[in-house]
């Protein structure tokens, strides 16, 4: 339902055998049955996480990660002095906060539970408030003006280090956001929703005739803000030895290098998923094991999620329903003519052919990470597997014919399947055998707990604002 099908004869013979025996009091298929699926799909358990070269492993540089990540000193409009020149209490007043963590929520999958994304537009005045308990539109402290949802549903970051790049097997430089417009990994990507207006930049950044800044200046901006924390400089030298000794040394490539080192942890192995692929038969339930036969036979799943990330990381026309409607009165989406156009808007130039077009999303965690869809147009995995059954084509759906108006066409694996409501259901069962929780990082950090503190003196998203006078948390260096 995914993809490019597999040609193996071996495979299909075993499929059509497995489809006239499934149920769940079926008996065990022989261990070497379901290898010669595994092998033909390159199903593995979760890999080593690949790291590039110029960002090696280090355990100070996923911590200072971590900080960074849930500090909302990167939100344009989070900053002190951004809330006290409008008479507010720097420390207190928090509708307009936003740090990675706001969006990216760790008891919502890393993702926010929304249909679209609601970062410096999602207001709110309780101050735990996140994913679909955020108010948009939120008005700008700096401008006045609404600032509105982000036009798109929130990926989760979990297992985005093991990324590839039109290929199975998990690459550093890897593709990035369901258009794929970050093509060089992590790195890349971590400068990308700084210096969005909607996602965390808000109006903070503009010039004297009130025009965004450029990028660039934004992230200066940004790298002048955490140069004047001492604790950060402290980390920073700490995380970065030999290559910084003083604040102005610190530069943005410092910043998305640490983001990208905690980001790039948050895999999740172990699942009861890869004990089965690495010959554990009995890791599944019998309900379980005929959605395993059916995601990789009839109904065509694996043909896109397949390799050890259950994805091919490539590009592929589904149509599934924007119904942007649903999601706020007047909301354009992505591009203001009420449709994404997804790959699209990558590259106009280069993928003029590719309206529509999203990446593979890895089906890892994917019972943590609801709604689904560029859109978030399915709000249960239920209503996926509903989707690929019609063919994506149901009344919500985008038409054959309103892809065709735009020169697109329909991934032929997006056909009718003819699954019974038993073999849906099987099919979710297998799904949710992929979650398992995040491994422990570095001496054994936590990496799903978000920070009770972080050196702006700034509160993280979900914790609630202490008693006292702020800053909560002293910006001196640590000691030795």
């Amino acid at each position: 339902m995914f993809g490019r099908p597999a040609t193996l004869l071996l495979v299909l013979v075993l499929v059509m055998i497995f489809a006239a025996n499934c149920g769940q009091d079926m008996a065990l298929p022989p261990p070497a049955d379901y290898r010669a699926i595994i092998d033909a799909f390159q199903l593995t358990p979760v890999p080593n996480i690949p790291y590039p070269p110029y960002n090696s492993y280090q355990a100070e540089r996923v911590e200072l990660g971590r900080l960074l990540f849930f500090d909302p000193i990167l939100g344009g409009e989070s900053a002190p002095w951004v809330k006290s020149a409008r008479g507010l209490d720097p420390y207190r007043y928090r509708a307009n906060d936003v740090a990675c963590g706001t969006c990216h929520v760790p008891r919502f999958g890393f993702a926010d539970g929304r249909r679209a994304g609601a970062g410096v537009g999602g207001g709110h005045m309780d101050d735990t408030a996140l994913g679909p308990d955020r108010n948009v539109p939120g008005s700008s402290l700096v401008s006045g003006r609404d600032v509105g949802l982000e036009p798109r549903n929130t990926p989760t970051v979990l297992n985005t280090g093991m990324n590839g790049r039109n290929s199975v097997d998990p690459v550093t430089e890897s593709f990035q956001f369901l258009d794929g417009r970050v093509t060089l990994g992590l790195e890349v990507q971590a400068l990308e929703p700084i210096t969005d207006r909607e996602e965390m930049a808000g109006d903070a950044f503009r010039d004297s005739l009130g025009a965004l800044l450029p990028p660039e200046a934004i992230r200066d901006s940004l790298t002048l803000r955490i140069r004047s924390i001492p604790e950060y400089v402290d980390r920073f030298e700490r995380a970065f030895p030999g290559l910084i000794d003083k604040p102005s040394d610190i530069t943005m490539d410092h910043i998305s290098k640490a983001l990208a080192s905690f980001e790039r942890q948050l895999v999740t192995p172990g699942s009861r998923y890869d004990r089965f692929v690495a010959g554990e038969t009995d890791a599944f339930t019998p309900l379980e094991r005929q959605g395993f036969e059916l995601f990789f036979g009839k109904a065509l799943c694996g043909s896109c999620h397949a390799g050890p990330m259950l994805s091919d990381y490539s590009f592929h026309v589904q149509g599934a329903a924007d119904d942007y409607a649903a999601i706020a009165p007047n909301f354009p989406g992505k591009d203001g003519a009420g449709h994404d156009y997804g790959r699209f808007h990558a590259n106009p130039v280069e993928f003029t052919d590719q309206k529509y077009a999203f990446r593979t999303l890895t089906i890892r965690n994917i019972e943590l990470t609801a709604p689904y869809f560029h859109s978030g147009s399915a709000q249960t995995l239920a209503e996926v597997v509903a989707f690929y059954n019609r063919g994506g084509r149901g009344p919500e759906d985008i038409s054959d014919a309103n892809l065709a108006a735009q020169g697109a066409v329909r991934d032929t694996l997006v056909r009718p399947l003819g699954l019974t409501t038993e073999e849906m259901a099987a099919l979710v069962a297998f799904m949710k055998t992929t979650s398992a929780p995040i491994a422990p990082g570095p001496g054994g950090l936590d990496l799903m707990t978000v920070p009770e503190r972080v050196p702006s003196g700034l509160v993280p998203p979900g914790i609630a604002t202490p008693d006292g006078p702020g800053p909560f948390t002293p910006t001196t260096k640590r000691g030795p």
